[in-house]
């Protein structure tokens, strides 16, 4: 029998439903799922009750709450049905879905960001050639990583080059910090936001569920100072991942000094002239979606500090 006006709901029609709303709200896999208590389904030959599909609704209402859809389905419009009452059909309950599976593979999130969670990595060394910051963003498992993303929570990445001594060299250095704006990182999606001039290297579709165990250039940005632009920022991402156990995003800050530097010969001392002073800053950083009509059920990403060097 079609699922259609009229009919009777039949199990196996509620089960398909259930199915389709599980591979978004429950566990999931690949890139869907927002490791929420999947609906159950029910038995061969049940009759579908009212708690059956006002369980159905209200988690449906939720998923479209999150992502901004409310209005554009049919579902949240539907009144529940009380204990007692005939279960009719819902118009395009399949469509609905869709919809709702369309914005959750693309990690739509409706209700913005939480606060900001930190991990700044700095160093006053002072520095001619590289600069290494490298920190690690880990989670519980793959259902805790995949849930933060697929709800629409991002990370990111930007630089500062401070109280530094004013010469062409660091200023250079502290223009391209704030040219290269910030590198953010969402599920299936990246990029530079903000800043000034063209990055070299600019991944825009490199999110967590493109990442692999390969580390990847996935930002780059060259000094625009003439006297300067062999000096270049550049950020590597490479995903760590054990089945079941922790999953990891490893950051790599790469700050790279290649221009030549001035030298001045004084009363039989060799200088370097242009060594690079401050504090040099990278600012690692993730943002969850807000927490609306979906729990958070990631529980805490933890930044982990490792290498910061600079000579």
């Amino acid at each position: 029998m079609a699922y259609a006006a009229g009919d009777v709901i039949l199990d196996d029609h509620y089960n398909a439903f259930v199915t389709s709303l599980n591979a978004i709200f429950g566990a999931g896999s690949a890139d869907l799922g927002y490791n929420q208590t999947a609906l159950a389904s029910v038995s061969a030959g049940d009759t579908i009750a009212a708690v059956n599909w006002t369980n159905l609704q209200a988690k449906l209402k939720l998923i479209s709450t999150h992502q901004g859809n409310n209005g554009n389905i049919t579902i949240d419009s539907v009144a529940n049905v009380a204990a007692g009452d005939d279960i009719d059909i819902i118009a395009n309950l399949a469509t609905d879905i869709g919809t709702l599976t369309t914005s959750a593979a693309a990690q739509t999130n409706g209700v913005g960001f939480a606060s900001a969670v930190a991990s700044n990595m700095t160093s006053t060394s002072t520095f001619v050639g590289t600069g290494t910051q490298i920190n690690v963003l880990a989670f519980a498992n793959s259902a805790s990583a995949r849930s933060f993303f697929n709800l629409g929570g991002k990370v990111e990445c930007s630089w500062n080059l401070s109280g530094h001594t004013s010469d062409a060299k660091a200023n250079g250095w502290a223009a391209v910090t704030a040219a290269c704006g910030t590198y953010r990182i969402f599920g299936k999606s990246s990029g530079k936001s903000g800043g000034s001039g063209s990055a070299n290297i600019n991944q825009t579709a490199k999110g967590f569920h493109n990442l692999s165990s390969s580390e990847l250039t996935v930002f780059k940005q060259f000094d625009a100072t003439s006297s300067y632009t062999a000096n270049h920022i550049q950020l590597t991402a490479t995903l760590n991942a054990a089945p079941a156990t922790a999953v990891s995003i490893s950051l790599k800050s790469i700050w790279t000094d290649d221009a030549d530097d001035s030298t001045g010969f004084n009363k039989n001392i060799y200088n370097v002239l242009d060594q690079v002073d401050g504090t040099k800053k990278t600012n690692f950083s993730y943002e969850a979606a807000a927490v609306g009509s979906i729990p958070a059920n990631y529980g805490t990403p933890a930044w982990t500090q490792g290498t910061n060097t600079f000579s």
